[in-house]
């Protein structure tokens, strides 16, 4: 934690490599299960199945006006969900299992127009095909893969999209994800708690009603089942598609607002490095200064990918630090990140991944007074945590056929928690056994199904669950998507979970879907959908017993999960190589939502409970605006809310009636200027009192290449706005300048 770390709270630190080693020899042991199973799927398939024969398509794809290559743009067989990337000069290879007739490839590239072409495989060996795209002014979503769990382009799906490419990552010169995250369309933050279409308020990360996933594995924690930043990735990020509206039919609890999946890049050929390094200071308000020593952030980051024998291999490490622009606010962090890939241009690629993080953080709960809003209680002071995650998981593909596609993916996740607080040392210690398994069939008709099951087991050590649980989560689901006319498409779906936790009655959902796509033209999509969502009390919200700044906490056995059904009709247009826009209408209807409220019968005494019933609709909207071709760019999106807590007639509290943000960049990201507004929360929890009101916040982004090196430069806050961070009595984030410099080699 550096030099603001309290002495005595350093006397508890432990060893803790015995732990990682039984979390890895665990995650040895799910994997070695999940090769038997892949093993066995291949002994007993028929013999037909895995022995087609194969034929290997080649071409290039190409920039319609120039005529020139295109690298990195995805080319994918519609049919049988396989894709690959095009190489420097635009080309590609696809192997695939022999068809009975054409096939329909999809290419897209970032910043073209995206292409559909049927292709003779025969004629295309013998004479390989050129597909040229057109050129868009700015950077449209490609395909996807959440929406339907499995390869879609823009417009298919019949819910709401959103993409962040890595270009847009990288331009925005972010050092997290919930950094860029806000200006996806239909995406708020509620000090630091993500949100999608206001489906979520605050719980100081408990309980998130966003799924998070990396690559499709759930990326939660196991106690809170909040989103874990410092967990996620940064430099091999190929996009993060953002589903929106409960999607708990494909993918369970924890998806009734929606589900983020950080897509990575596969490792490339060759050998590769990236060095990332980045220095900033805060700039605090001389009214506000609660300290002589400047304060600063500053990380390195350093990945190298390779191809060893048959793997590409992928290995991040990084150091990050802050010192936080408030009391209590630094945070130290170190992280590492390793990937293999096995046959990634194949139709069946296995892929093996290790994330781990070691983190501690100061704790900032609540301001000490609104004239010393960055300062805390005396007793507060030197309050931190630390928390260590390891994450070993794999994808594998053992069946590829123009018929079927099996896809299996296990996981094991292993997390210590420890707080070192001025009135609780809560710990705990829980490691998560799961596993994903798909089998897609394609009918050559006009059905393809989607069928699967999860399972995970978690267990726990802890001094504040009571009493200490376990938690069994059991999930089946089917999907099938109807291509009803070449204009037409429709998809249902259901899936059923079962969520037991020890001492706790079993908790049983069935969520269903339908929806349906009409494309009257390449561009304009139109869409509505209607789906329900659910969501299994997290293990913190049913068993905590603790004190927390002052606060009793008592368990609730009783708790049930919280469930939503969800509607929307939207649509997509790109008129103009230099217009794009979406917008959608929502109307969802909550039931059982989980809340902090007061334990019956007692004093200052609180509880998770169900206690609400909600509704939230509004208008999701966003567009991009070519403004002077290639020279000046508007990208912006709106999200208005109007909802209801239907016990009080009230509106739910930390939701804004208007967001916005804005961002209009010049000469090709050189210079841009990012805009975030939001309106005056209506409702609060803790402190209605206390005076609130609009956040506007300006960004200033510059950056350049010099000696093929990219120099980045940011201010946040640029105009020095001083507000709350949405939740009562927590200062928002100060002016801060930071200078990013990245070499690739």
């Amino acid at each position: 934690m550096g030099r603001r770390s309290v002495p005595g709270a350093r006397r508890e630190r432990r060893d803790n490599a015995g732990v990682f080693a039984l979390s890895a020899a665990l995650g040895a042991w799910s994997l070695r299960a999940a090769l038997r199973v892949s093993l066995a799927v291949a002994l007993v398939a028929p013999p037909g199945l895995l022995e087609a024969q194969e034929v290997t398509i080649r071409g290039r794809v190409v920039d319609a006006e120039s005529g020139t290559g295109i690298e990195g743009a995805q080319v994918l067989v519609r049919a049988m969900q396989l894709r690959t990337l095009t190489d420097a000069e635009g080309r590609f290879e696809l192997t695939l299992p022999d068809p009975d007739g054409q096939v329909r490839l999809v290419v897209a590239a970032g910043f073209y127009r995206m292409v559909e072409r049927e292709i003779d495989p025969g004629a295309a060996v013998r004479e390989p095909p050129t597909i040229a795209l057109e050129k868009m002014l700015f950077e449209l979503p490609g395909v996807t893969v959440t929406a339907s769990r499995g390869n879609a382009r823009p417009g298919e799906a019949p819910v709401s999209v959103s993409v962040i490419g890595r270009d847009e990552l990288r331009s925005r010169d972010v050092t997290s994800l919930d950094e860029a995250l806000p200006f996806a369309q239909g995406v708020t933050f509620n000090a630091g708690q993500m949100d999608i279409r206001g489906s979520s308020g605050i719980a100081r990360g408990v309980g998130s009603r966003v799924l998070m996933l990396l690559d499709g594995h759930r990326a939660l924690a196991n106690v809170g089942s909040s989103i874990d930043f410092g967990l996620l990735p940064l430099l091999d990020i190929e996009r993060i598609e953002i589903v929106k509206g409960p999607h708990s039919t494909l993918f369970g609890t924890n998806a009734m607002g929606g589900v983020v999946n950080v897509i990575t890049r596969p490792p490339v050929d060759g050998t590769r490095t990236i060095v990332r390094g980045y220095y900033g200071i805060f700039d605090t308000p001389g009214e506000r200064d609660f300290t002589e020593e400047l304060l600063s952030m500053r990380g390195l980051q350093i990945q190298h990918s390779r191809q060893i024998g048959r793997a590409g291999t992928t290995v991040f490490v990084g150091r990050e630090g802050s010192d936080g622009f408030r009391q209590n606010g630094g945070v130290e962090r170190w992280r590492f990140r390793a990937k293999s890939v096995f046959g990634a241009e194949t139709t069946s690629p296995w892929e093996v991944f290790l994330n781990w993080k070691h983190e501690e953080a100061e704790e900032f709960f609540t301001w000490l007074s609104p004239e010393r809003p960055l300062e805390v209680e005396p007793s507060q002071l030197g309050d931190w945590k630390r928390d260590i995650a390891l994450v070993l998981g794999m994808t594998a593909t053992p069946v590829v056929t123009p018929a079927l596609k099996l896809q299996i993916r296990p996981q094991v996740q292993h997390v210590r928690s420890q707080n070192y607080f001025h009135d609780n040392d809560d710990f705990h210690r829980s490691t998560r056994w799961g596993t994903d398994v798909q089998l897609s069939r394609f009918t050559g008709g006009r059905h393809s199904f989607t069928t699967g099951a999860e399972a995970s087991y978690t267990e726990i050590s802890s001094n504040f669950l009571e009493p200490t649980p376990t938690t069994t989560d059991l999930a089946l689901f089917l999907q099938d998507e109807i291509e009803i006319s070449d204009r037409v498409r429709g998809t249902t779906g259901v899936r059923l979970d079962m969520h037991r936790a020890s001492s706790a009655e079993d908790d049983f959902s069935i969520n269903p879907k339908i929806g349906l796509v009409y494309e009257p033209s390449d561009r304009l999509s139109l869409r509505t959908s209607l789906s329900r969502g659910y969501r299994a009390p997290s293990v913190s919200e049913q068993y905590s017993s603790t004190v927390v700044f002052g606060f009793r906490v008592i368990p609730n056995l009783e708790l049930r999960g919280e469930s939503a059904w969800a509607s929307e009709l939207g649509a997509t247009m790109s008129p103009r190589n230099w217009l794009w826009f979406d917008v959608g209408l929502f109307w969802s209807e909550y039931e059982e939502l989980i809340e902090v409220s007061g334990a019956p019968g007692r004093v200052l005494t609180f509880q998770f409970r169900n206690v609400a019933e909600a509704r939230v609709r509004g208008i999701d909207a966003g567009a991009k605006v070519a403004i002077i071709p290639e020279k000046l760019t508007l990208q912006t999106t709106y999200l208005y809310l109007d909802t209801e807590d239907k016990r009080t007639g009230r509106p739910l509290v930390y939701r804004s009636d208007h967001n916005l943000t804005t961002t209009l960049s010049a000469w090709a990201e050189r210079l841009a200027l990012d805009l975030r507004y939001r309106s005056r929360a209506d409702q609060v929890l803790a402190f209605p009192l206390d005076e609130r009101g609009d956040i506007t916040l300006v960004d200033l982004r510059m950056g350049t290449t010099l000696m093929d090196v990219d120099v980045q430069a940011k201010v946040e806050n640029l105009l020095q706005a001083e507000y709350v961070d949405v939740q009562e009595r927590n200062p928002g984030a100060t002016r801060s300048f930071r200078i990013t410099l990245t070499s690739r080699f």
